[in-house]
């Protein structure tokens, strides 16, 4: 019993910072020590037979702890975006430019060249591609209820892509991604609500994320991190386009504004610099 509410703690852990842009479940699983027992689990789920039943339980209790904790703050990420939608677009725009120093740390040689320029602008592309085609699925708003067509469907399908991929990744967090592709509202007034439909849509992408794409990233990585990490850059700069609320109007709500912004780069910022500092330890 006492391992199990252990592990259902440490999953409710990696559920809150899913849910929270800008914070990393993956680093949270390694700082709780779980990490690499969660990827092998997750990997060698169904290759290896002897141990599957050890693997379904630890994962159940796992994600069951991660579940929970999603759906309860669902509901209060819900209610800031309703009654207080553009600072906290606001605060999630402070988020992603806080994060970006840390990540440009990433790799030692990060010198631009050609080649790094590319795949910058590649990753600025996708997303202003993204928000051209598919405008009213991209751009930072307030759904009153989710509406299910062709277009909004692909883009919770390959929000959940991204999303999965980065979820198991130290570093880089899962809500995070649908903030940047705009499904962040949709996706937390659907797990609010138990809407299953767009909840489908997404779960099928998260299921294909995690089982390709995150493997995908993970050999760029390892072969090409310096142009890996430009092209994430070109990503976090291009989203701060579809994702800005505008200002409000008056002195005070812009002050307000403004510190909100400063907040969200600094706590954004501080997190990237104490993981490296881990991470230097270790």
């Amino acid at each position: 019993m006492k391992n199990t509410f252990k592990l259902l703690a440490k999953g409710g852990v990696i559920g809150i910072a899913n849910i929270i842009p800008g914070v990393s479940g993956g680093t949270m699983a390694v700082v709780m020590g779980i990490y690499e027992p969660l990827i092998e689990a997750i990997g060698n789920f169904f290759t290896n037979s002897e141990r599957r039943k050890s693997y379904f339980i630890f994962l159940l209790k796992v994600l069951s702890g991660a579940g929970i904790a999603i759906i309860v703050l669902s509901w209060v990420m819900d209610y800031l975006l309703i009654h207080y939608e553009s600072y906290t677009y606001l605060f999630f725009i402070g988020l992603i430019a806080g994060s970006i120093p840390s990540i440009y740390r990433t790799h030692p040689e990060m010198k631009i060249n050609l080649i790094s320029l590319v795949t910058f602008l590649a990753g600025v592309a996708l997303i202003l591609g993204m928000f051209f085609s598919f405008p009213e699925n991209l751009q930072a708003k307030n759904p009153v209820e989710v509406n299910i067509n062709p277009s909004s469907a692909f883009m919770l399908f390959i929000s959940g892509i991204f999303s999965g991929g980065s979820m198991i990744m130290p570093g880089v967090s899962g809500s995070f991604i649908l903030v940047l592709l705009g499904q962040y509202h949709i996706v937390i007034r659907a797990v609010k609500h138990f809407n299953l439909v767009p909840l489908f849509f997404l779960g099928i992408g998260i299921a294909i994320g995690i089982w390709g794409f995150a493997k995908m990233i993970d050999y760029f990585l390892k072969r090409f991190p310096k142009e890996t990490m430009y092209f994430i850059l070109g990503l976090l700069f291009a989203s701060l386009i579809p994702i800005f609320p505008g200002l409000p109007s008056g002195f005070i709500p812009v002050l307000l504004s403004i510190f909100v912004v400063l907040a969200g780069g600094w706590i954004s910022y501080r997190l990237g610099m104490r993981e490296r500092e881990d991470e230097v330890r270790r």
